[in-house]
């Protein structure tokens, strides 16, 4: 990913026309939708849906827009460091994993701002096991993740517990119903998302839909919800998905159904996750995570 792609990425979202965009830019459009092109598939996800007369953003395009806009706002002021000494504001490194629902990340976003105000938040998006990595390696501060963490290194602590819906057909004989449970989906076929997102938690939801009796499992190479909700359209698979998601409503906007899992030992955790020792030096990391520790007495609980 580079500063140009970003660039060309929120031009187009601007005008919401390839043409127009590149004319803004000064280019023409294939080079424009090639870098797009090329900055979609290093994200693994589309950033928008092309029509034949117009061009609108994906929901995961829509969520990315506002951290493009930052960095390249971050970027351009770089040329204002020569104008004289500037201050400078702390900064903790936030990330979170798209493929949860947003309260968790919305929850540490307000602390920060309630505990320790003007600290520059930043935020990367990454499935957990990428969080992770990024923790162990001191490129982020905080992040949003799937609990358990068994790595090595990193502190956490729980703060929600989220449940499932069933995404399907809408003409699925299943589609109609207020509420189901494993019992009856033993005989359907289930895509999982990659198990890449969280080796450790995604192995524990497989053997518990195991034990209830689903044996068709199909793991996908990918968390791509787009293609998950192409499978389903023509297999006639069911998928296992969180409502109150970027993912939800993805699969909501292609015309899916969603009927919630009646299961209540099958939910998920999250939390945050930490380097271990990064508070002991005090600071706004500190303040926040005694918080957050507060607040953990009394979890969240998403639907």
């Amino acid at each position: 990913m580079d500063i140009q792609q970003l660039r060309y990425f929120v031009a187009v979202a601007g005008e919401l026309h390839f043409g127009r965009a590149a004319e803004r830019l000064h280019v023409t459009s294939s080079p424009l939708s090639r870098r797009i092109r090329e900055l979609e598939k290093e994200l693994g996800e589309d950033l928008f849906d092309r029509g034949y007369h117009q061009v609108e953003l994906t929901a995961f395009g829509r969520a990315f827009l506002e951290p493009a806009r930052d960095v390249l706002a971050r970027f351009d002021a770089l040329a204002d460091l020569a104008a004289g000494p500037v201050a400078v504001v702390p900064t903790v490194r936030v990330g979170a994993t798209p493929l949860a629902p947003t309260q968790v990340l919305d929850l540490v976003l307000e602390t920060f701002e309630r505990v320790s105000p003007g600290i520059e938040l930043p935020v990367s998006l990454e499935p957990s096991a990428g969080l992770l990595a990024l923790l162990a390696a001191h490129r982020l501060d905080i992040a949003v993740v799937h609990l358990p963490v068994d790595a090595p290194g990193l502190d956490s602590l729980a703060l929600a517990e989220y449940r499932f819906a069933v995404a399907m057909r809408a003409d699925d004989p299943l589609a109609g119903r207020d509420r189901l449970t494993l019992g009856d989906l033993a005989d359907r076929q289930m895509l999982l998302t990659s198990f890449k997102v969280h080796p450790l938690v995604m192995k524990g939801l497989r053997d518990h839909l195991r034990a209830g009796g689903i044996t068709r499992i199909r793991e996908m190479p990918h968390s791509d919800v787009v293609q998950i909700a192409a499978h389903i359209t023509h297999s006639r698979a069911l998928s296992l998905i969180t409502p109150n998601t970027i993912a939800g409503r993805v699969l909501t906007e292609s015309g899916l159904a969603l009927v919630p899992l009646d299961d209540p030992d099958l939910h998920f955790r999250l939390g945050v996750a930490w380097p271990a020792g990064a508070t002991d030096r005090g600071g706004p990391l500190a303040s926040v995570i005694t918080a957050l520790r507060e607040r953990a007495a009394d979890p969240l609980t998403i639907l």
